[in-house]
């Protein structure tokens, strides 16, 4: 074995000679053969009717009710030079002040004209110091820059200030690449390699961390290039609207379409997904059912060269833009497309496959169950657990949550669940319909959430439909990214004394409602696709029926658990121009006699047993153990530039790692066992995947079909067995009020 001192030395001696290599061969930074692609970006008339739409859209109808006037000039326009540059690696102060010095005194006019001349303006000088840099990034990159600097750097610059010079970014930079060379190379280390280093082994590694910086930086200049007007336009009017509040956004043609297939899980298309490996468009996945599948002509890794639109001609889409390419590709449902594809099975040969266009479901991003088998006093018991990734909806006749929810709960129901766990760890919102309704599959009636107006008029929203889904045990699991519609619902549950609240300290704290708005201009009429931008606005705020509103603090959870989320800026009150905490009066509400709930001595109860696992059992320990390393790491805002004692450190990390991950290894047979229940329309696109692949329906093992999962999941496992608890301690005492007595909203 090596010791850190000769390892040091041996470094130290081969750094020189690492210097004189012979440099890999890059693209010259004399011949600027990118320019001819540096056709000036310009706003569209569209672009011009839809600033002053937007403008307009928001003084009327934001919930703070602020005039476009009352915007900071210099501090927007700030917040768009750090939205181009995040890292402050390309302005310096100088720069940023003549910028500022040049479009602050006529920025609101140029707004309430509609005209986007700053914003091209700003982003031509973005683009063109950038190229210049990263150019000459990439010819430091193969001169091998040295790798002993005795100094400290930050690695993330986005909240510290810009550099004051030139000759200071100059410095920057220089430690900027000497950190990535550096990271390059650890990134490929692992432990045995550490202990048998050697010159070869150096050398060998520093030439490909040379190939992989400038393949790096040559797709950073190519995501420059492919920059858009549109793109342009977007970011300046979301930095625009988010001087209102950090959930304001304007959103172009194609981002309103993300969001429409995000909120609905379904789009129309050919059913595949794709990557961009160097410049080539690559098949990675067949989406079930869908016609890309249903052709039995395409497969993952199969590349895609050209696209063309029925029998048209075809388009060559190497190094095209991955977006354009969805653009080509995308159509209206019951149209041809066809591609010439180069097949992973034979690269060798080029054919042309025939797709018509179809809808495809999102089935990825629908509700799952599983069914979890545990003991409870030498008893077996089953427990529920339902994951809700959105509270997603549909207009038509698509999938809603809330239906998904309801056949979950029903299919665990047929398996005599005795408690049900929500899972809306991963959950960040969704229709605020969906919150009341899904709600509403727990409670007999009552209140959901409040809503207040700009003008002050608060608007109750109650659960009417007397029907209960499930009226058991039942426990929310939340973190901090669970957020709006999750807290509607947690919170509800929680003041209604209907569910208890498991996970993070806190959920998000996230309590706005926003309204997608489209953009109805005349040109928006005209547009022969029928397609509108749209700008998401702030229009409300929520409260629970308690009159708390979730914002900022969010919902706090009965029972916690530690996590690394604690640590991260992940929470609404981390963010810019949120909007204030308050409340309202709470709703006065008489809960059903015969409804279930729980009482305080039974939290009081579940919160002893679970505090004294938390102290005791071994998950824990090692939870506590991982978080607290990740916090020291998190707090390490500097990292030195001495291959050397990165290389060390490394060594001790990489140690550190593997320890946590052999612990957490043997942990794994903890898991209860468990067996997946999906959605009717999962099965049945699973079963057409199959037909259409030529293999038969395999019949589950109905003797055994229940598994342990590889890897236990913490959280989740303490929440069953808090369920287990619960469902042991339940007697005729524990049940709601008596009648006639008030609910303790």
């Amino acid at each position: 074995m090596i010791t850190f001192n000769v390892l040091r030395a041996l470094i130290l001696l081969l750094l020189p000679i690492l210097i004189f290599l012979t440099p890999l061969p890059c693209e010259s930074t004399e011949n600027h053969d990118y320019e001819h692609r540096l056709t000036p970006l310009v706003p569209s008339i569209l672009m011009n009717e839809e600033t002053k739409w937007l403008l307009n859209a928001l003084e009327k109808a934001h919930f703070k009710k602020l005039s476009i006037k009352d915007t900071n000039a210099s501090g927007f326009l700030e917040d768009f030079i750090s939205n181009l540059d995040k890292q402050k690696l390309f302005f310096n102060l100088q720069g940023v002040r003549n910028i500022i010095h040049r479009f602050e005194p006529t920025l609101l006019t140029y707004l309430q004209q509609g005209n986007l001349f700053p914003a091209f303006e700003i982003y031509e000088e973005y683009r063109k110091i950038a190229l210049v840099r990263i150019e000459e990034v990439l010819g430091k990159i193969a001169n091998d820059p040295p790798l002993d600097y005795n100094v400290s750097f930050v690695v993330d610059r986005s909240d510290g200030p810009w550099a004051s010079t030139s000759e200071s970014l100059d410095l920057v930079w220089s430690h900027v690449i000497a950190n990535e060379f550096i990271n390059e190379i650890l990134s490929h280390v692992d432990e045995n390699e550490t202990l048998d280093v050697s010159v070869d082994y150096l050398r060998e590694k520093k030439k490909d961390a040379t190939v992989r910086l400038v393949k790096k930086y040559k797709r950073w200049m190519k995501n420059i290039l492919d920059f858009e007007a549109a793109d342009v336009q977007e970011m300046y009017l979301t930095t625009l609207t988010q001087r209102f509040d950090p959930h304001t956004s304007f959103l172009n043609i194609k981002e309103k379409e993300r969001f429409d297939q995000a909120m609905h899980n379904e789009f129309v298309g050919i059913g595949a997904v794709l990557s961009d490996e160097d410049g080539f468009c690559t098949i990675k996945e067949l989406l079930p059912g869908g016609p890309a599948e249903a052709s039995r002509e395409l497969e993952p890794e199969d590349v895609i060269l050209q696209v063309a639109q029925g029998e048209g001609e075809f388009v060559d889409i190497y190094e095209m833009k991955l977006s354009k390419i969805v653009e080509l590709i995308k159509g209206p449902k019951d149209t041809l497309v066809m591609l010439k594809i180069r097949p992973i099975k034979n690269a060798s040969s080029i054919k042309t496959v025939k797709i018509i266009r179809d809808r495809i479901r999102l089935t990825g991003n629908l509700a799952n169950a599983t069914l979890h088998q545990l003991k409870n006093n030498e008893q077996q018991i089953n427990l529920g657990v339902i994951e809700l990734p959105s509270f997603y909806g549909s207009n038509e006749d698509g999938h809603k949550a809330t239906d998904d929810v309801e056949e979950l709960i029903e299919s665990l129901k047929k398996e005599s669940i005795q408690g049900l766990v929500l899972d809306l760890r991963r959950n960040g919102g969704g229709y605020l319909s969906e919150a009341v309704n899904l709600a509403g599959l727990f409670i007999s009636r009552g209140p959901i959430v409040q809503v207040k107006s700009s003008d002050g008029k608060v608007r109750k929203k109650f659960d009417f439909d007397p029907k209960l889904s499930w009226d058991g045990p039942l426990i929310v699991l939340v973190s901090r990214y669970s957020a709006s519609a999750s807290e509607i619902v947690a919170g509800a549950l929680k003041n209604h004394r209907r569910a208890i609240i498991v996970g993070d300290k806190s959920t998000h704290g996230k309590g706005t409602v926003q309204s997608l708005l489209p953009m109805n201009t005349p040109m928006n009429f005209a547009n022969e696709k029928n397609k509108k931008s749209a700008a998401k606005i702030t229009i409300q705020k929520y409260y629970l029926p308690s009159g708390e509103t979730t914002q900022l603090t969010g919902v706090a959870s009965d029972i916690s658990m530690p996590n690394v989320n604690q640590y991260l800026p992940i929470g609404e009150s981390d963010l810019k121009n949120a909007l204030d905490w308050d409340r309202i009066p709470e709703v006065n509400f008489r809960r059903p006699h015969d409804e279930f709930s729980y009482t305080q001595d039974t939290l009081n109860h579940l919160i002893t047993n679970s505090l004294q696992r938390q102290d005791t059992e071994p998950e824990f320990a090692h939870l506590k153990k991982n978080i607290n390393w990740f916090r020291d790491k998190r707090e390490q805002k500097e990292v030195v530039l001495n291959l050397a004692s990165r290389l060390e450190q490394k060594y001790i990390d990489l140690n550190f790692s593997k320890s946590l991950t052999n612990e957490y290894n043997l942990l794994s047979d903890k898991s209860y066992i468990h067996k997946p229940l999906v959605l009717n329309v999962v099965k049945e696109l699973q079963e057409k995947s199959l037909e259409v692949r030529g293999v038969g329906v395999v019949e589950q093992n109905s003797s055994n079909p229940f598994k342990k999962p590889e890897n236990l999941d913490i959280r989740l496992h303490e929440s069953l067995r808090i369920l287990s608890d619960w469902v042991n301690h339940i007697s005729h005492s524990d049940l709601s009020p008596q009648p006639g007595s008030t609910a303790d909203l």
